[in-house]
Order: structure tokens, then sequence, then C-alpha cells
């Protein structure tokens, strides 16, 4: 986790800035970025060029450094290596290698990006990550004032609209519930870590406003998630969580009072229903407890034991659930990684997200008692990571694009925020040899020749290419089923 000492810094280009406006802007491209793009294809070219930028950021820096600074957990690293490398063997056995090999190289390029996140927050500290915090929360306010139109707008016309349609620049609306899961924690950690009266009460606001859109849609996903989050954070860090607790339950509690006066009594006074799915959890829940995800989930472990050590590929899901057509991924991590790049690189995961818990939980050790904003810090970035992972167990979270450029910039402001927190004992001085630095630029090229193999040649045609996925000579009534498409089956 401290492996971000080094002699020379990156490019002055940042990365950090790239990802932060990617994920805030790439929601509200009303018009198609290549003919036929919808917003799931539209935010997954736009996440394909922030990876493109981070692999040239990579090669830049391996072209002007001669030696890098190394005081990092070689355990972890060495984990991700193998795991990576897992990978890679099973795209070439894969059955679509095209597919697979994209999927690895930009899983990895999404890593790396992290890493070169991490980089920067640990060389600028507080400065850029209160700079991430707010810029997130000004693009919020953004998408804020774009829901209050609509909302407007729906009052106006006074007819009953679909519940779906209330949430803007996703072609699901529970691909919006899987940003909330990241937002929700980040956002209220930017309303703690902000000063002045004026801009706190601001910043309460967007995060209270934030619940109120996630009451609206009522995802028990990211409900769950979030609560798992915070019973964790109160049990590692006990009244240094207080805080922080205190926090997401005002600005929940505000939320939930803002949806039942804007989306409850306001349109039953105008003789509609009231709008969102909040009422129907229950009887949702009832009726369909796993949400049709249980076949998907015995899919997943089909594979899983008809491929046991290697998977079946990096996104061979989107292959073999053809037949279910109810989605193009698991919807839960754990077997979407043991099912597709098979059980040892799962175990490989897993490890080395424990000892990146590890390591966060660690900073504690490291704060002074009378250092609240850092323990706030602490407790926000445990909520979040918990939160990602219990939420990733019945959703795609780790899947569409969007949500993927989120995980990858909690990761990094997680990852550089300890680094700068934790003390260096023994630094390391590793010298890039020429070969090391001619093989990183080769794999580079590949990397980037991957990616773009992968795309083409559907992202050339892509209502054709989608119009073809639904079946429609097979099934009656075929739905898209996204994954790296709109249309993700192949």
């Amino acid at each position: 986790m401290d492996a971000l000492r080094y002699r020379r810094s990156l490019p002055t280009f940042s990365v950090a800035y790239l990802v932060v406006f990617a994920v805030l802007f790439s929601p509200l491209l009303f018009f198609p970025l290549v003919p036929g793009a919808g917003f799931h294809d539209n935010q997954r070219i736009i996440e394909i060029f922030c990876s493109t930028a981070a692999i040239i950021v990579f090669a830049l820096y391996l072209a002007r450094n001669i030696s890098v600074n190394w005081s990092g957990n070689i355990r972890l690293i060495c984990l991700l290596v193998i795991f990576f490398a897992l990978g890679l063997v099973s795209s070439l056995f894969a059955y679509s290698m095209r597919h697979a090999l994209f999927e690895w190289a930009n899983s990895l390029s999404l890593f790396g990006m992290s890493y070169i996140i991490a980089r920067e927050v640990a060389r600028e500290s507080d400065a850029l990550f209160d700079q991430i915090l707010r810029l997130c929360g000004i693009g919020c306010t953004f998408y804020i004032f774009v829901e209050i139109v609509i909302y407007i707008a729906i009052i106006a016309t006074g007819r009953q609209p679909s519940n779906g349609g209330l949430i803007f620049g996703f072609n699901n609306y529970r691909f919006f519930n899987h940003v909330q899961t990241i937002t929700l924690p980040l956002l209220c950690l930017w309303s703690s870590r902000v000063d002045g009266g004026g801009k706190k009460m601001f910043a309460w606001g967007v995060a209270s406003i934030w619940w109120t859109l996630l009451f609206l849609s009522a995802s028990r996903g990211t409900f769950i998630g979030v609560l798992a989050g915070i019973c964790v954070t109160l049990f590692y860090l006990r009244k240094a969580a207080f805080p922080w607790c205190r926090q997401i339950l005002w600005t929940a509690m505000t939320g939930l009072g803002l949806y039942f006066l804007f989306y409850v009594l306001v349109p039953l006074s105008l003789g509609l229903q009231p709008f969102g799915f909040l009422f129907s959890v229950l009887d949702r829940t009832i009726e369909n407890p796993s949400s049709s995800r249980w076949r998907l989930w015995v899919r997943a472990w089909e594979m899983t034991l008809a491929y046991p050590w290697l998977g079946a590929g990096p996104l061979h899901f989107a292959h073999y659930s053809r037949d279910a057509q109810i989605g193009a991924h698991p919807h839960n991590w754990v077997l979407q990684i043991a099912s597709e790049w098979g059980v040892p690189a799962l175990l490989c995961l897993i490890t080395a997200i424990a000892l990146g818990f590890k390591k966060l939980l660690a900073v504690r050790k490291h704060l002074e008692p009378i250092d609240s904003k850092s323990h706030l810090t602490l407790a926000a970035l445990l909520t979040t990571a918990v939160a990602i992972l219990v939420d990733g167990l019945v959703s795609g979270l780790i899947v569409m694009p969007t949500s993927q450029l989120w995980i990858v910039l909690y990761v990094g402001c997680a990852w550089g925020w300890t680094a700068a927190m934790t003390p260096v004992k023994v630094v390391t001085a590793m010298r890039l040899s020429p070969l090391v630095r001619i093989g990183g630029l080769i794999g580079v090229v590949m990397l980037i020749y991957f990616i773009c193999n992968g795309l083409w040649p559907e992202i050339g045609n892509l209502p054709f290419y989608e119009e073809k996925n639904l079946q429609k000579d097979i099934y009656a009534d075929p739905a898209y089923r996204p994954r790296v498409w709109l249309g993700g089956y192949f």
C-alpha cells in the first residue's frame, strides 16, 4: 500500500482530474459519441478513453524515469501480479480470446489508473483529496439540478411518470444506484471536511438530496451496502466513528423528509400516486427476494465447477448466460471472478483486498486523538469499501462503466491517503533497466491493442450488433442485457 514514494513524479497531466470529470459528465451526455450509442455505450467509450489515457501516462513515466523508490507491501503486489497473470492465461484459453483479452486489459488499466491516482494523492495529500471531493460535490450538484428540471417538467404535465424515467443519464436506473453506493459516503465526507458555515451547509444539502434520490429509486443493494459499511466502521473504530455515523444519519433523515415532501405529498396533492419505488420495496422483497438473480448465481456456479482453475475466461459469463436471458453478468463479484477468472484468481484477489483493509485500518494508530478530520476520513473510506463489497454481492457494481470509474477513483484516493498517513520505514531504490523499460513499453502497446481489438467491429455499428444481440428469433420477449455494450451477450 505504501508503494507510492518515487524519485521523479508522473507527468504533470492529472489522471485524478480526468477520472473526476469523466464520472461526473458521462451520464449527462445526451448525444451519441458514435452512431447509435446510448447512455451506457457513451459511458463505456468514455471509460475506455480514460483507460487509454492512463496507459499512455504510464508509458511516459517509463520513458522519463530510470529508477523508482519502493516502500510497498510486497505480498499485496505479488498477489495482484498473480491475479492478473492468471487472468491472462485464462484469456488465452477462452472461447473468444478477443473478448477475454479486452476485459483483462481494461481491468489491468483500471487498476493502473487507481495506482496513478494514488501516487498523485500521496504526493499532494489533503490538498488534492479535498479538491477531488469538492469537484465530486459540484458535479453531483449539477446532476441534482438536472433532476430538479425533470421533476418540475413532470409536475407541470400533471401526469403519472414512469418511475424508472425519474432518473436521468442511465439506461437502467439501477446503474445510478451503483454510483450512489460509492458517492453517498464520499459526499458525506465532503460535507464533513469542508470549512465555513455556508460551504458546509451547501455540502450538507447536496449529500441530503443525494439520499433523497436513493429513497426515490429504493435500491436494496445500496441501502444494505452502506448500512453494512456503517456497522463495520462502528465495530472497528468504536467511539471515533460516532461523528461520522451522526453525519450519515442526519443527512439520510433530511433526505427522507425531502422525499416525502416532494415525491409523496406533492404528487398526492395533485391526485397522483407517490413517485418512486420506496413503497414497493417490501412487496418486491417478499415476492422475489433475489430479484431473479438466483438463476444467474446458479449459472455462475455451474461455470465455476466446469472451469475451476482458470475460469471460462474474463467477460465470458456474457457468452455462457445467453440462454438464461436475465443478465450478462452474475450480479455477484465473487461468483463473477470465480466463474470467469478461476478460483485461484479469486483467492488472490480476496487476500489482496484483506491486506488492503489491514493497511487502511492500521492508519488509526498513527492518528492523533484530536485529529477529528482524519478520523472522519478513515471512517468514510472504510464505510465506502465495505459498501462496495457488499452491494457488489447482489449487483453489477463492478461491471458498469461509470461505477467502475467511481471505484477506480475511490481506490486511488483511499490508497493514496493511506500511504500519506503511514510513516515509511524503509525505502528501496529500484533501477529500471533498459530491458525492463522496453518490455514495459511493449506491454503498453499490447494493452492498447487488446482494448482496441476488443471494441471492434461492434463499435463501428452498435445498432446492428445490439439488435442482433436480442436474439429475437429465439426468445419471445428479449431485452438488452448490458455488459461491455448495451447488448452485452456475445
